[in-house]
């Protein structure tokens, strides 16, 4: 024996022949860089990092051993998973995990004596013709007691298992359909109950009102009369909802009126006699510009509060309009403008334009803007 052959027959390898010398101890296999026998890691997967080994046997220097050295998918000799080491003999294939990439062990020169694996053909077990003196023995009567045995337990141990396992099932099956049964039961019983129960007051209610039809006028009437004087209720609260909208409207009208009235007066005083305002065209031009006469603008003002009366809220906006380029830092145009927004029930416009006149007003007017600032504040809630 000069030289060991590791024959790589399937997988990434196929074909490829790794040489070792006959005297080597130990052939590492697996994906690890360092192994011996190395495998590609991204194309074997079945193979772990340091799978199995091939050591020398420490009793018979010219035989060897198989190790399987805990991988994750086992090891196959002659297509037989091996747990514990395990005599290595010259043309003896060895797999990498189920599916796993296999070669086969081989020694250079072969040995005379060769001793072949079982080789299954059909449904028959071919045993090669070997030497007379390397020959199996034969397997002993205890080994045979010893192999059923552990078949028996482990057959028996799974029997177990399916009995306790069907037990439990079945338990849980009568458990479940009992307490289905007992709910379903009682519904039913339940549901008897309340229709005879039922049966009974719709029977009784038919007596009673057989035997006493007057009381079953008398509830009627009682019930009419209920329902006839909830609707008088309700449409008395509605007539008092009105009354006091009513109410409200009037008072906002009363004090847009005022509010127009004391400012009619405020410019009559102001300002000096004139034409009266009938004899002035409500178009009365305005000179633009901060050098206008103040003649004019209380003409101007005069007007707008006399359109404003008349009705024509949108003839007195256009004068105050003309009024506040004319001159804007006087309040009268402004308040007009605020008292055709509060008719218009525009009060955000109104309120914006009473603070304005408000900032400008004299002293005497003020109170009378702050007012109708407040009569707006009141209607706005």
């Amino acid at each position: 024996m000069e030289r060991i052959l590791i024959r790589h027959l399937s997988g990434a390898r196929a074909g490829e022949v790794d040489d070792f010398p006959a005297t080597v101890n130990e052939i590492l296999i697996g994906r690890d860089p360092d192994a011996a026998v190395c495998f590609d890691p991204s194309r074997e997967d079945l193979v772990s990092r340091q799978h199995v080994k091939i050591v020398r046997d420490p009793e018979s220097p010219n035989d060897f051993a198989i190790v399987d050295l805990q991988s994750r998918n086992g090891t196959f000799l002659n297509r037989q998973r091996v747990y514990n080491p395990a005599r290595l003999s010259h043309n003896d294939v060895i797999q990498l995990g189920p599916a796993g990439p296999e070669f086969r062990f081989e020694l250079d020169p072969p040995p005379v004596t060769i001793t072949r694996p079982l080789e299954r053909t059909s449904n028959t077990l071919m045993l090669a013709p070997v030497h007379e003196e390397t020959a199996p023995r034969p397997i002993g009567r205890a080994t045979v007691e010893r192999m059923l045995g552990d078949t028996f337990t482990k057959v028996k141990h799974e029997s177990d298992k399916a009995v306790w396992v069907g037990a439990a099932a079945l338990t849980a099956i009568l458990v479940v359909g009992g307490i289905t049964y007992l709910y379903m039961r009682q519904n039913a019983v339940s549901a008897d109950q309340q229709a005879q129960q039922n049966a009974q007051a719709i029977q009784q209610m038919g007596q009673d009102v057989k035997k006493t039809p007057e009381m079953a006028q008398a509830a009627m009437r009682e019930e009419v009369e209920r329902l006839n004087a909830q609707l008088k209720t309700a449409d008395q609260r509605n007539e008092e909802r009105l009354r006091r909208l009513s109410q409200q409207l009037s008072e906002t009208e009363a004090v847009t009126k005022q509010a127009v009235r004391d400012m009619a007066e405020r410019q009559a005083s102001q300002s000096m006699p004139a034409t009266p305002s009938a004899d002035i065209p409500s178009s009365t031009p305005v000179t633009a510009g901060r050098e206008a006469n103040p003649r004019d603008y209380d003409a101007a003002v005069r007007t707008g509060v006399g359109l404003l009366q008349n009705g024509d809220p949108e003839g007195a906006l256009k004068v105050a309009q003309q009024l506040m380029q004319s001159q804007p830092n006087r309040w009268e145009a402004y308040s007009i403008a605020a008292s055709v927004a509060k008719v218009q029930n525009r009060p955000s416009q109104a309120r914006v334009m009473f603070e304005k006149a408000l900032s400008l007003a004299p002293d005497e007017v003020k109170p009378s803007l702050q007012q109708a600032l407040q009569e707006i504040s009141r209607g706005g809630q």
